[in-house]
Order: structure tokens, then C-alpha cells, then sequence
């Protein structure tokens, strides 16, 4: 039997040290550099990301060589998360996002959509899931949550989030709650800049942080923190939350009574870059209470941090008995989650994509759509044109280029005239609009609250025809459509399941039973 205080007492300074740190690696395969990192560090986990990702029998390799480098198991985690926020998507099921989740109301669909997505992830050797995000999405001008949010009721939160949590680590994956206190009521991005959440104690309780203490109850076993600035909590306006001991310490460890792994959000962001830099976030992060330290980019910063590190550890700035609790937490939830032994291995009875897992996004997808305009106007009749927005990343989140699935490509074969214009969120090629013509124009849409650029697009096809839009992203974008378009559906993610269920919906062969699970204020 593994006993985590006999391997904790059996590892040297450097070694308990390199234990908390998830660093990314730079390439789909290991070369001398990466191979001389790892060793240097020893860390304590690898993230993955799209650059590592070629395909799933590529990644499986990826996954064995690193654990083979390793004398002690690593965790290997990515962010899976679902809808706009996924590393892997080909040779797996994708899944539409937790906004979709949240619009289809089902506790049921949310633990599928975990447990589908953790034995995939299990079977390629990824232990570890960076998600779900757990913020109340309720600030409409969130450049960085939005659709990644289940969305604005605390309640619903709750319920979708540790059902998701429970399906994920029934499949032997730790799920990592995440942006806590939470990231949902901000309008700046932490990858840019350093945000603040100025809501009082009481209301952080009732909205912010229910959803964190609903899963905590429920087992979730990692939460990754926000660098975000919480004034109720944390006084001091330059310390996010990241590297505050109050928050940390004080409100997750003994407020909430939380005892699994505290992991940053990536210490090469800009609120912590830009302000105390990485290496000193990293010590401070551990000094306020965290385990481990992302760092996911940039090996020369790890080594910075690591060095960094080891000598706090060695000046005593950071005791050595603190360092062993974070060990101690880490060593134990490898043993938990079979890591140590490496049991997924021996795993051969789950498959990639299966035929059962397709259909579970599919159902999914179906349940979400929301029509908010023009249920008269369906199934649509006349002479068809689709005008595609492709999607493509919004944010540094979403690691992902350009999305080859199209709504005209899921209505191929239908004799439609369609035209595809590439997101820009500056200016729109609108004389190519001259190139079609219909009775009634479908056009997606992508956050137009945001990129207004899509409103002359919208009006310029209105002077052609009636219009009927399809969003792809968040349904707050409605408040600045609804006077222009004929008809609107939002399907909540650009996955091609979503894609299939609005043009289902659009043709008259589903219903939109999905139910907005944020408003939109007029």
C-alpha cells in the first residue's frame, strides 16, 4: 500500500521543490531542450495545449514518454473545458461548452458530458482536466468567461458544475474548479491586465462563491485561482487573489474548509507578469497557500521560478514545513487517482468518439438551442442564402485558429446559395454580399454586443431581404440584434453538434427547447 508521508520523507529539496510545478512544454515531441528541462526541474506536472496535439495516437505516445522521464508520476492535465475552450477536438467528442449545459437545464446531460470527456481524456494519458470554469457569468461585457460559464444563476451553477465535476473524476480525472473567488463579473481579461471584483463579502457568498463551495461538498479535488483582485477579501489593491494569504489560506483552506490541490492560473499572464513578474508570483502564490505553480509557456521563466523557488526554500522565506504540506496533498492525490501506479496504462475498453458519446453531444446540442425571434417565420421557406462569420478564437484562452466547420456545411446538399466571410472584428467584406441573393438571409453571428462590425453586415443583407441570425456565442448580443434581425436562435457554442441542431431547427425538424440561462438587459 503507497503511503504519501514515506515517498514525501524519500525525496530531496529539489525534488519536493520541482513537485510544484505544471509547466508546458513547447512542441508535439520531446527534443533535448524539453528532455533537459524536465530533468532539471522535475516537475510536478505538464500541461498540454494545441501545439503539443497532433492526434490522439500521437499524444498517447507524448504522454507514456513523459511519464517514462519521470521519476515521480506526473500529473498531465490540459483544458478541456468544452464548447470554445478545447485542446484536443479531432478523434474525440466534442462537446458544445457549459453555456449550452446551462440553456438545457440537465444536471444528467452535464455528469455525461464530464464522465464522456474524462475517459477519453484518461484513455490518452491525461489525468488531470483544467476545468470546469465554476465563475457566475454576469457581466455581459466579459471578454474572457462568457459561454465557458453555465451561466448567471448561482443555483444553476452549482448543480451543472459539480454534476460535471462528479462525472469527470467518476472517470478517474481530477476536475479543476475553476477561476476562484470567480472571474464572472469582470470586463477585463487576466491575460491582458490585472481585474477587480469590488462586490462585498456577503455578496461574494451568495453569488461568486457558491458554486465553489457546492463542489467542494460534492469531492472536487483541485481549484485553480483567479488573478483577480478582491477588495473584500484581500485589502491590498496590487495583490490578486493568486497571491493573496487571505484569500487562499484564509477564505478556500480554512473558511471553506477545502484540503485538495490549490493550482494558479498561468503565472505568465499579464496580471501577475506585468506587476510582480513570475518568479516572485510563484513564491508568493506558495507563500499565500497554494500547491502548484502553471507556468505555461516559456522554459526560460520555469527555471527563473524553480531557481527562484529552491531559494526561498533555502533562505527559509518559505519554510520547509510549508513546502511538505503542498507535497504531501500532491503525492496523495496521485496515489488517489492511480497515477503513481499508472493504472491508465492498462485501460482498453473505452473508445475515441463512440458512436453512444457522438449522440450524448448531440442530444445535448439539440437541448440547448434557445429561439428568442421569429418562431412564426420556421420551418424557413422561400430561397435560402447562409452568409458563415468563421469562427475563430476571441480570446488568448482558446488556443484555437480558425473552426472549419460552417453552418452551410452542415446544410450541404440543400441546393442553398451561401457565402462564408472570415471574423474579422474590425471591418466585414461586405461586397460580397452583392454575390447572393435570397428571400431570407441565415447569418451567424458571434458576440455582436462586442464586434459591432456584424451590425452593417445584418443591415446591408436587411436591405436584400428578411434575415434570420443564428449566434454562436453568448445571447447577450440579442440586445443590440433584436430591432434589426426577422428571427434569432442562439445555439451557445460554433461546434459542428450545435451547428447540426440549428440548422435542425431552422428546417422545422427540432424544436428550440433550450431556456437562456442569462438575461439580456434592455
Amino acid at each position: 500500500m503507497l503511503n504519501a508521508k514515506e515517498m514525501l520523507s524519500s525525496l530531496s529539496l529539489k525534488e519536493k521543490v520541482g513537485q510544484l510545478f505544471h509547466i508546458g512544454i513547447p512542441k508535439a515531441e520531446l527534443n533535448e531542450a524539453t528532455i533537459w528541462q524536465i530533468n532539471e526541474i522535475k516537475p510536478g506536472g505538464i500541461i498540454y495545449f494545441s501545439r503539443n496535439i497532433q492526434n490522439p495516437g500521437q499524444l498517447k505516445k507524448l504522454s507514456l514518454k513523459l511519464q517514462q522521464l519521470s521519476s515521480i508520476p506526473l500529473f498531465i492535465s490540459t483544458d478541456q473545458e468544452g464548447g470554445a475552450v478545447m485542446r484536443l477536438v479531432d478523434g474525440v467528442t466534442v462537446f458544445p461548452g457549459n453555456m449550452a449545459l446551462g440553456a438545457t437545464r440537465s444536471a444528467t446531460l452535464s455528469y455525461q458530458a464530464g464522465r464522456i470527456t474524462g475517459e477519453e481524456l484518461y484513455l490518452l494519458g491525461i489525468n488531470m482536466n483544467l476545468a470546469p470554469v465554476l465563475d457566475v457569468n454576469n457581466n455581459p461585457n466579459n471578454p474572457v468567461i462568457g459561454l465557458r460559464s453555465f451561466g448567471e444563476d448561482p443555483n444553476l451553477v452549482s448543480e451543472l458544475g459539480s454534476a460535471l465535476v462528479l462525472g469527470l473524476q467518476d472517470a478517474m480525472v481530477i476536475a479543476t474548479g475553476k477561476h476562484f473567488p470567480g472571474h464572472g463579473d469582470t470586463n477585463q481579461d487576466s491575460h491582458l491586465n490585472l481585474p477587480v471584483v469590488a462586490h462585498p463579502l456577503a455578496r461574494l457568498h451568495e453569488v461568486e462563491l457558491m458554486p465553489f463551495k457546492s463542489a467542494i461538498q460534492k469531492g472536487l479535488r483541485a481549484i485553480m485561482t483567479a488573478h483577480v483582485v478582491f477588495p473584500s477579501i484581500e485589502p491590498d489593491p496590487t495583490t490578486p487573489a493568486t497571491l493573496s494569504k487571505k484569500v487562499l489560506t484564509g477564505l478556500l483552506r480554512e473558511e471553506l474548509g477545502f484540503d485538495g490541490l490549490i493550482l494558479t492560473d498561468c503565472m505568465e499572464m499579464k496580471a501577475i507578469s506585468d506587476t510582480y513578474g513570475t518568479k516572485e508570483g510563484a513564491i508568493r502564490t506558495i507563500i499565500a497557500g497554494a500547491d502548484m505553480i502553471l507556468i505555461s509557456h516559456t522554459p526560460k521563466l520555469q527555471l527563473e521560478a524553480y531557481y527562484g523557488l529552491l531559494n526561498a526554500v533555502e533562505t527559509n522565506r518559505i519554510t520547509e514545513e510549508r513546502l511538505d504540506e503542498s507535497v504531501l496533498r500532491i503525492l496523495q492525490a496521485k496515489i488517489d487517482y492511480g497515477i503513481i501506479d499508472q493504472d491508465w496504462q492498462q485501460c482498453d475498453f473505452i473508445s475515441l468518439a463512440a458512436h453512444e458519446s457522438i449522440n450524448t453531444a448531440q442530444t445535448i446540442a439539440r437541448s440547448a438551442v434557445t429561439i428568442l425571434k421569429g418562431d412564426n417565420l420556421l420551418p424557413l421557406k422561400g430561397r435560402i442564402a447562409i452568409v458563415d462569420l468563421q469562427a475563430n478564437a476571441a480570446t488568448i484562452a482558446e488556443d484555437v485558429t480558425l473552426n472549419p466547420t460552417t453552418l452551410s456545411y452542415v446544410a450541404r446538399g440543400e441546393g442553398l446559395d451561401y457565402l462564408s466571410l472570415p471574423f474579422d472584428r474590425d471591418e466585414l467584406d461586405l461586397e460580397r454580399l452583392q454575390t447572393i441573393n435570397a428571400d431570407i438571409y441565415v447569418v451567424t453571428t458571434m458576440d455582436a454586443h462586442r464586434y459591432q462590425n456584424q451590425l452593417a453586415l445584418i443591415k446591408a443583407l436587411k436591405q436584400k431581404g428578411q434575415v434570420f441570425a443564428v449566434g454562436l456565442r453568448t445571447p447577450y448580443e440579442y440586445k443590440v440584434l433584436s430591432d434589426l434581425v426577422d428571427g434569432y436562435i442562439t445555439t451557445y457554442s460554433y461546434r459542428q453538434p450545435s451547428l447540426v441542431a440549428a440548422w435542425e431547427v431552422l428546417t422545422g425538424k427540432l424544436k428550440a427547447p433550450g431556456i437562456l440561462p442569462v438575461s439580456i438587459q434592455f
